[in-house]
């Protein structure tokens, strides 16, 4: 073989590796975090100050996860539990926002509210809870790995 053949056959090689680069960038999917990511930016100081109400509370909301039960338990302090007119728990994956889920804060009279975790996919959740309680707003997260 000589040198004219393996620039054509080096050529070749490079065009397919392109080919294969190319094909496997144009079928990846690539989740954003949020759709709507730039309305959200420009309503970060709002949150900043769901954030700030939160960490002020006396006693915070806290999620227990139950390995052996598959199951994540969010507690609210009693004395809030009357108060909270409304908020959600959203369970964010990062890897696949197609995975992402959201329940309706619905506490019982102790202020706990279970999350039966069997359907979801095992690997790093992040737990998003927002709520309205006495005019106030107040956010809280929760990093996990089911």
């Amino acid at each position: 073989m000589n040198w004219g053949n393996k620039i054509i056959v080096a050529f070749i090689c490079f065009i397919g590796m392109i080919s294969t680069l190319v094909y496997i960038s144009v079928n990846t999917d690539f989740y954003l975090v949020a759709d709507n990511y730039y309305e959200q930016e420009l309503a970060y100081e709002e949150q900043i100050q769901r954030i700030k109400n939160a960490n002020g509370l006396n006693e915070q909301p806290t999620l227990d996860l139950n390995r052996s039960e598959v199951n994540a338990k969010l507690a609210f302090p009693v004395a809030m539990v009357d108060g909270i007119n409304e908020g959600t728990v959203s369970f964010v994956r990062a890897s696949n926002a197609n995975l992402d889920q959201s329940f309706p804060i619905k506490l019982d009279e102790n202020g706990i509210q279970s999350f039966d975790l069997k359907d979801f996919t095992s690997g790093a959740w992040k737990i998003k809870i927002e709520w309205k309680s006495s005019g106030r707003e107040y956010y809280k997260e929760f990093n996990i790995v089911i």
